[in-house]
């Protein structure tokens, strides 16, 4: 997607122009609207993927259970920065200061709106406080202003902050959830719980998505049945991916199966302690091996990549 905020439904009518003038099937990812001034639009943008529908075209999206993102911190600089690569964008960190402040600050008026902005990760050992924080409480430790500290964030870690923004609606997550065009996916990174992976404070998706779906919205607010749930994350995915014999428990197919407990699953990570394990899920067989018995791992590792 070209964009998720203010330029959401052009991007949308890009991606379905795209479709029908080439006859391939359109996958949106992720569908949402970022940013309160775009919450409005969603409407709009159904609208325009089930016409394109109606018409005969293939249109699916996904989405994954949470109001806040998480990409790399310099998106909240404008588009112009990016031209030339990452020498030119370092540069007008550099030099550009105020003409990039005066426009950071269109986005972000107010020191308040940087709460919203958590740091994720960073790759040097000096700035590892900031993890887990927000910018404003980051820029008040260190006496700055706002975009100061953003900018000298980005200049000594050569741009490699990531960073989780909380700038969606809970109304527009369910109306998206609820599509029969959406699955569900978690956009996440695979981390594990020790060695390299297990570093930062990486978005909770990455251990909750799915056993979020199953207690939260499934059994706790009836949002979807339980059906419906499973479909989305499995059968219909690898139908719009093309991942043959998966996604469906059937005989000829490989086994990957998940056996949880309904009336307990739910997930436990969050924005301050992402790294903890979801409840209620007992067994998880891979291609056929048990990966998980009792809710823990055999040490097992018969996954495969899928071309």
């Amino acid at each position: 997607m070209r964009s998720e905020g203010d330029s959401l439904t052009e991007s949308v009518e890009e991606v379905i122009r795209i479709a029908r003038a080439t006859g391939i099937h359109a996958h949106i990812s992720h569908l949402k609207a970022s940013g309160a001034q775009n919450w409005h639009k969603l409407d709009a943008v159904f609208g325009l993927i089930e016409r394109a529908r109606q018409e005969g075209m293939t249109i699916t999206c996904d989405r994954y259970p949470y109001t806040a993102s998480s990409t790399d911190l310099d998106t909240v600089l404008p588009a112009w920065v990016f031209e030339g690569g990452r020498r030119k964008e370092m540069e007008r960190l550099k030099f550009d200061r105020k003409k990039l402040a005066n426009e950071v600050r269109l986005i972000y008026p107010e020191a308040s709106d940087w709460e919203n902005v958590l740091i994720s990760s960073v790759s040097g050992d000096k700035n590892r406080w900031m993890e887990g924080r927000n910018v404003t409480d980051i820029a008040a430790a260190q006496d700055k202003p706002v975009t100061d500290s953003v900018f000298d964030l980005l200049l000594e870690e050569e741009l490699n902050v990531g960073a989780i923004f909380f700038n969606m609606n809970e109304a527009n997550l369910q109306s998206v959830l609820k599509k029969r065009y959406c699955s569900i996916g978690s956009d996440s990174s695979a981390r594990s719980f020790d060695g390299i992976t297990a570093a930062g404070a990486p978005h909770p998706r990455g251990f909750g998505t799915f056993p979020r779906v199953m207690g939260k919205y499934v059994r706790d607010l009836g949002l979807l049945k339980l059906s419906e749930a499973v479909h989305k994350m499995t059968g219909f995915p690898a139908g719009i991916f093309g991942l043959e014999r998966r996604g469906i428990l059937k005989e000829g197919f490989f086994a990957d199966i998940t056996i949880f407990d309904p009336e307990r699953i739910s997930d436990r990570a969050d924005f301050r302690r992402p790294f903890q394990r979801p409840e209620g899920i007992h067994h998880v067989f891979n291609n056929g091996i048990p990966v998980v018995l009792s809710g823990g791992p055999t040490g097992a590792l018969p996954g495969r990549i899928l071309r």
